[in-house]
């Protein structure tokens, strides 16, 4: 449950966050700034599941964490592109 509540708090608050600070500093043009967000706020997918298979990790734990980012980003997509693109 940890892992998983970790995973969500970075995946949809910690990584806009970052996205937004990178787009301020270098000053990029919201043609370019807002396709940055749109993808730092979307959810992971299937490449995680892929590196999890090919190097023996918790291959279970990614499925979950990418079928729950999946769902939580109908909610959290837009909502961190009305927020960081005020």
């Amino acid at each position: 449950k940890y892992a998983i509540g970790t995973g969500m708090g970075l995946q949809f608050l910690i990584l806009p966050f970052v996205g937004y600070v990178v787009v301020k500093i270098i000053s990029l043009p919201p043609i370019l700034g807002i396709p940055l967000l749109i993808v730092c706020s979307s959810p992971g997918g299937s490449y995680s599941n892929w590196f999890c298979s090919v190097f023996n990790a918790d291959l279970a734990l990614s499925v979950t964490m990418t079928a729950v980012s999946t769902i939580l980003s109908v909610a959290f997509l837009p909502l961190n592109t009305f927020v960081y693109t005020l």
